[in-house]
């Protein structure tokens, strides 16, 4: 699979009907390894954020385009298959946020931009949380309370032939709250080293060390 990055994006949100089989379809969820790549048979059904240790939620999502490319004849009787005619441009993400307690967080259009080729299977990283989302979620637990979150999000683009291209409505519930972890006495928490630091996530930690002495 071809991974697709859209964490940068995010880190910065309405439904319309569609097909039956939608032309870009996500599948379903999983966490990223390390190295950020997404594994394809693992699945996650809901996520826990601990917003003592990260203030936002990075998750990877497995894509597949059910485009079948048009193909176009060459010379006497030959067929090839028309270049481009088979990719879908994602441009923009429809998101809302659902939360017991409600928190009025607004619904909001992402935009963003990647390209799946027809037929194939790719994948994208992203953080789940727009600022007013995460600003949101940081006061309402800061006093110690766990919001249960339900993050309903639709890509959106277009075919090469400008031809509009809406994904599946997927859904992911995330649970919000602080544990307040900490490193016991004379250690403090070690620098991330991967490149997808996942401490907070899923009851995730970060290891600790010795604090260094002056």
């Amino acid at each position: 699979m071809k991974p697709i990055y859209f964490a940068a994006l995010l880190a910065f949100g309405s439904v319309s009907c569609v097909d039956d089989v939608p032309q870009l379809q996500v599948l379903h969820a999983a966490l990223p390894d390390q190295d950020c790549t997404i594994p394809e048979d693992e699945a996650i059904l809901r996520g826990s954020l601990d917003m003592s240790l990260a203030s936002n939620f990075r998750l990877g999502l497995i894509v597949t385009s059910n485009r079948i490319g048009t193909e176009v004849l060459v010379g006497e009787g030959g067929q090839v298959s028309s270049p481009g005619s088979q990719v879908v441009y994602i441009t923009s993400m429809d998101v809302s946020y659902q939360t017991e307690p409600d928190l009025g967080i607004e619904d909001t259009n992402v935009r963003l931009f990647g390209g799946f080729e027809g037929g194939e299977g790719s994948n994208m990283l992203l953080n789940v949380l727009t600022p007013q989302a995460r600003d949101a979620l940081a006061a309402a637990t800061a006093g110690g309370a766990v919001v249960d979150t339900l993050i309903t999000m639709k890509f959106k683009g277009h075919t090469s032939a400008n031809s509009k291209v809406e994904a599946n409505e997927f859904t992911f519930p995330l649970t919000v709250g602080r544990t307040g972890y900490s490193c016991p006495a004379g250690q403090q928490f070690a620098a991330p080293t991967a490149n997808c630091d996942l401490r907070g996530h899923n009851g995730i930690v970060p290891e600790c060390e010795d604090i260094p002495v002056p």
